[in-house]
């Protein structure tokens, strides 16, 4: 990346490249963070200062299929110890995480709770570390962890905004992008009907879809009928739907026995962070077909199926042009000021296991949101 692309991603990133300046200035030198996440140009405004106020940073990705390589290049180029790069297989990407664990840290940033699991089970007691997702709560629920966890997946400012809005924002454009193909009258399922589904069925229906929504929670089916989607089993849904849309942060969502009801033709997406919603595995033992970047067809006996972004979190599939930095610019800034508070010393004292990220740093980040300066 030139100078002029980065002085871009500084202006569109402007609470965490200000929250930065500060972080920059202090002296973490002798302290390492181990980082786990999506890796992108946004990954730049979290990471350089933490490398500038003198710490050294280990990096691995969470999803290969979310990996930006000019992010990569460039993040080494600073002296950021990464494994890393896109289309990354299975046993390359757990050997990432092997890697990243073959040594203790102080902070951990982890997006899915392996790394936070893979430490603890190496007997690892880092400061504290932070966890991002659905996905990884569930992972980490009912594990004895040493150590605190500072939960920002659960914040008002992530569940509210960027689960409930922004996720889908990105995920249509993503859509259209890979497909060529607008929603009007199109039949969408969503799957789990949580914020992230909420938004994605909400902005479909703005694109002219016809939308469905499955959940096993009887008041969020109320609510979605409340908020004009039409309601239906798993089963049911699918023998129609044009485009399955899975949102719930669980694996297996669309097994086998799912996959095979699934309508001739239809598309499927997941926007959760478990890049095993859809049963890849199970769709992979079957004749497929590359149609174009992010696009696989899959023969199912008399039936064609197509995926889209080897069923990773579509709105974050890399080189389609259409992501939003500043959308994820408050949450780049969470993920910051928790690593340097952790780093030094503010979350000394608290239980070990899964703690609420601390509301000072939320109102701090929600204040420079509102201010539109740090």
């Amino acid at each position: 990346m030139d100078a002029a692309e980065l002085e871009w991603i500084a202006w569109t990133t402007p609470i965490t490249t200000s929250f930065g300046t500060a972080v920059a200035a202090s002296d973490l030198s002798g302290r390492t963070v181990a980082c786990r996440q999506h890796i992108l140009g946004d990954t730049i405004s979290i990471v350089t200062p933490l490398v500038d106020a003198g710490a050294r940073v280990r990096m691995a990705p969470c999803n290969p299929d979310s990996t930006d390589d000019r992010a990569v290049a460039h993040l080494a180029s600073i002296g950021v110890e990464v494994r890393a790069w896109a289309g990354m297989s299975a046993v390359e990407l757990d050997d990432s995480l092997t890697w990243l664990v073959s040594e203790p840290a102080d902070a951990l940033c982890d997006m899915g709770g392996d790394l936070i699991a893979a430490a603890a089970a190496a007997g690892h007691r880092p400061a504290g570390a932070l966890e991002a997702t659905t996905t990884g709560l569930h992972r980490l629920d009912g594990l004895e962890i040493p150590f605190p966890v500072l939960d920002w997946n659960g914040i008002a400012l992530k569940e509210l905004i960027h689960n409930r809005h922004h996720v889908g924002v990105e995920t249509w454009p993503a859509f259209s992008a890979i497909t060529g193909l607008a929603l009007y009258g199109r039949e969408v399922v969503v799957v789990g009907f949580g914020p992230v589904g909420q938004g994605v069925a909400a902005r479909a229906r703005d694109l002219g879809a016809v939308v469905t929504v499955v959940d096993l929670d009887p008041v969020r089916l109320v609510q979605a009928r409340h908020d004009g989607s039409r309601v239906a089993t798993l089963e049911s849904a699918l023998h129609s739907a044009s485009v399955v849309v899975t949102a719930t942060g669980f694996d297996g969502v669309l097994g086998a026995s799912q996959l095979a009801q699934v309508a001739d033709g239809a598309i499927l997406v997941n926007v959760g962070h478990s890049d095993r919603e859809i049963d890849v595995d199970w769709l992979d033992g079957h004749p497929r077909t590359h149609i174009r970047r992010h696009l696989e067809r899959f023969t199912l006996d008399d039936r064609s199926v197509y995926l889209l972004n080897r069923g990773s979190l579509v709105n974050l599939a890399p080189g389609l042009g259409i992501g939003a930095p500043q959308l994820f610019d408050p949450f780049a800034a969470i993920m910051l000021l928790g690593l340097e508070a952790i780093l030094s010393g503010q979350t000394t004292g608290l239980p070990n296991g899964v703690q609420r990220y601390p509301r000072a740093l939320e109102d701090r980040v929600a204040r420079a949101l509102v201010a539109g300066s740090a």
